[in-house]
């Protein structure tokens, strides 16, 4: 068994894509961020590309980070595991946690603490939706738009807000950084308004493999309890299955009873569990 790194996006996806493609749901972050590292090269930091090959080359399994976040393992079988922890602790690369279905992230957060004396820092639940029918709510006071570039400084502050609040780090890069280089990938981002004033937004990836994912979506405190939340993503969802998707996904943060339930309203149904761990001071991405 040997471990290859890709230095270059579009080599990673060429090598792995098969891999990727015969589960486009189940490599939903994958497909989505790989993607966008081809088509909009600087959308993140510093990158981590791993495949794993059997002795007479054929593909095994992938990985990926991209700093400071987690490796993804959702096409790295287990019995991969230890191999590839032992190449990244021999190459001294070090990784701030790991995420993606618990099938595969359980047991890779148990062999890397077992090889690394590591500790685990935080364990965020998670739950993978897919959306079946789509019920548009009603009653909700206000309507739908895109984004446009005077509304950037405004979704960039919210961007921000989401990510301290939803994640373990916030966010990496500025706001307004992160909604130029989701609208150069082409994605959707969507805003409730009511009165001429924004309330919500939520962003849809492009389909990619039949496959798009929302994700973030955020209201403003001082705008929760109205609808906007559920109109908004109803409506972006709507804007994926316009644009031919077949599968409309999102992550929910299973300690958040409240968006399970609203998402679940408006026809989006559980696939399974995922989990991201967060190792204890890792916080950088070295090589």
């Amino acid at each position: 068994m040997t471990v290859q790194r890709h230095e270059d996006a579009e080599q990673f996806w060429n090598t792995a894509k098969a891999l990727f493609l015969q589960d486009p749901v189940r490599h939903t972050v994958a497909i989505t961020v790989i993607n966008q590292l081809i088509e909009v090269p600087d959308s993140y930091r510093d990158s981590l590309m791993l495949t794993v090959h059997d002795r007479d080359e054929s593909l095994l399994g992938a990985l990926f980070c991209t700093a400071p976040w987690p490796l993804s393992v959702s096409a790295l079988p287990v019995e991969t595991h230890a191999e590839v922890v032992d190449h990244l602790l021999a190459e001294g690369i070090d990784v701030t946690g790991v995420g993606g279905p618990r099938d595969v992230a359980d047991p890779f957060m148990r062999t890397w603490i077992a090889a690394s004396g590591d500790t685990v820092e935080q364990t965020i639940p998670m739950r993978l939706y897919h959306l079946g029918e789509l019920d548009m709510p009603a009653n909700v006071v206000g309507e739908f738009r895109l984004t446009g570039e005077a509304d950037v400084p405004m979704v960039g502050g919210w961007w921000e807000d989401f990510f301290a609040e939803a994640t373990h780090i916030g966010n990496p890069e500025s706001g307004e950084h992160d909604v130029r280089k989701a609208l150069e990938f082409g994605r959707a981002i969507g805003l409730w308004v009511d009165g001429g004033e924004a309330g919500s937004f939520a962003v849809a990836s492009p389909p990619r493999a039949g496959m798009s994912r929302i994700g973030p979506v955020y209201t403003p405190a001082d705008k929760r309890g109205r609808g906007y939340g559920a109109a908004v993503t109803a409506h972006v969802a709507k804007w994926a299955l316009d644009q031919g998707a077949e599968h409309v996904l999102l992550f929910t943060d299973l300690d958040n009873p409240t968006s399970n339930s609203i998402y679940q309203r408006i026809g989006f149904r559980p696939v399974f569990d995922a989990v991201e761990y967060v190792f204890a001071d890792r916080h950088t991405l070295e090589a």
